[in-house]
């Protein structure tokens, strides 16, 4: 773990905002300030200044609580824009 944490302070990251994805299952997203839009292709959520892009099928929210978002779904790709 202190290798990441070391590669995420050398890139200028936060280890706290950061993600987790389980193919076919969904994705856990923490640090998130807002829901920009969403839609079962594509989820974009702000997290710190930039907007990232989730894109996939039967997207849905699972829950959302203390800007930790749980998304269902088949997760295909994550972008930032």
């Amino acid at each position: 773990m202190k290798l990441l944490e070391q590669i995420l302070n050398e890139l200028g990251a936060d280890d706290l905002k950061s993600f987790t994805i389980v193919p076919t299952f969904g994705g856990y997203f923490r640090s998130v300030k807002t829901i920009v839009s969403y839609s079962a292709e594509k989820t974009v959520l702000l997290i710190g200044k930039n907007n990232v892009a989730i894109e996939g099928d039967n997207l849905e929210v699972g829950s959302y609580f203390e800007q930790d978002i749980f998304i269902k779904g088949n997760i295909k790709a994550v972008k930032v824009e």
